[in-house]
């Protein structure tokens, strides 16, 4: 894109930004008495129009994000580290349901980088062609070990690995310091999970050697080595890292965790604000928004479940407004 083309998509971009959720709607919506309140402060708030359905009024929003970037840029190939993921949910899908004999229904995202039929077409036909060069690799993995085990599990683990290994890459061309920093953090975030959890349930060096993604600031191996070992061992090598200062957060309540990891998220893409030659306040944008949705999902599961409020405020995310 030029000098020009970014100064305009910037624009359309900030005359969106005071429709964002800010802290106080949140509050408000924390402090709501049910699941409807809080369906009645987004729709004021303009989401979902003309839709009841909860899920149809978060599905709606995401739709909102892509279609302005759809207006808005027209080489979406820089934003390719955001959007991959969505095609490896949907290779994972695919394949799931190949196995299965059963049809995925609405399990697909849309938004990926590869049209839904190609990724069809690509199972159906066991033709790695459909899908771009980058990603044939991993499908095959994937399709390989469904053969061999029929362990959909095992199919999970190695696309949701591939899939953050190609956004490291896809934000390394990119050469944006933002969409790096967020490979980093999710990257970093799904690696500590995977070994938190594979430790807890006892699984074996080959489980993370095969989960776990290169990630700087974790070495795989030895994280890989300790998981296997146990909790404590991963206690201990995570104590040698920078994460050392969440350590505590990590032992006592993995959900705070994963709230801190979102909100370094936040915290980055605020710098961001000023900026208006370059792809970054866009990407900011993008997570900003996927940030209060994931925020409007969690109150409304909160309160369809009657938690209180001190419960759904440690649930709660920073927000970018």
């Amino acid at each position: 894109m030029s000098k020009k083309e970014y100064i305009y998509a910037v624009a359309r971009i900030k005359s969106k930004e005071n429709k964002l959720l800010d802290s106080a709607t949140v509050e408000q919506m924390i402090q709501a008495p049910s699941k409807d309140s809080v369906l009645k402060i987004l729709k004021d708030k303009g989401w979902g129009e003309n839709l009841d359905d909860e899920n149809e009024i978060l599905s709606s929003e995401t739709d909102k994000i892509w279609e302005l970037i759809d207006e808005i840029i027209m080489d979406k190939s820089e934003l390719y580290a955001l959007k991959v993921e969505r095609d490896f949910h949907n290779i994972k899908v695919e394949l799931k349901a190949d196995f299965a004999k059963k049809s995925p229904k609405d399990a697909y995202l849309k938004y990926g980088t590869v049209p839904i039929k190609d990724i069809q077409d690509m199972v159906l036909n066991r033709d790695l062609n459909f899908i771009p060069e980058y990603m044939q690799k991993y499908a095959y993995k994937a399709y390989k070990y469904m053969v061999k085990t029929g362990d959909s599990q095992l199919c999970d683990i190695i696309l949701d690995k591939a899939a953050l290994e190609v956004m490291n890459e896809l934000a390394e061309k990119s050469e944006n310091h933002l969409l790096q920093e967020y490979a980093y953090i999710r990257s970093a975030t799904s690696n500590i999970k995977i070994a938190i959890r594979g430790a807890k349930t006892r699984k074996n060096k080959m489980f993370f050697d095969l989960a776990l993604v290169e990630c700087k600031n974790l070495d795989k191996e030895q994280l890989a080595v300790a998981a296997s070992q146990g909790l404590e061992a991963v206690y201990s090598y995570i104590e040698t890292t920078v994460f050392n200062e969440v350590l505590d957060l990590i032992k006592e309540d993995f959900t705070a965790f994963e709230v801190w990891a979102d909100n370094q998220i936040i915290k980055m893409i605020k710098k961001e604000k000023y900026t208006t030659t370059t792809i970054t306040p866009i990407v900011a944008y993008i997570l900003a928004r996927e940030n209060e949705i994931k925020v409007a999902r969690i109150l409304l599961v909160a309160k369809q479940n009657n938690l209180p409020v001190e419960e759904i405020k440690k649930r709660m995310r920073d927000m970018y407004v």
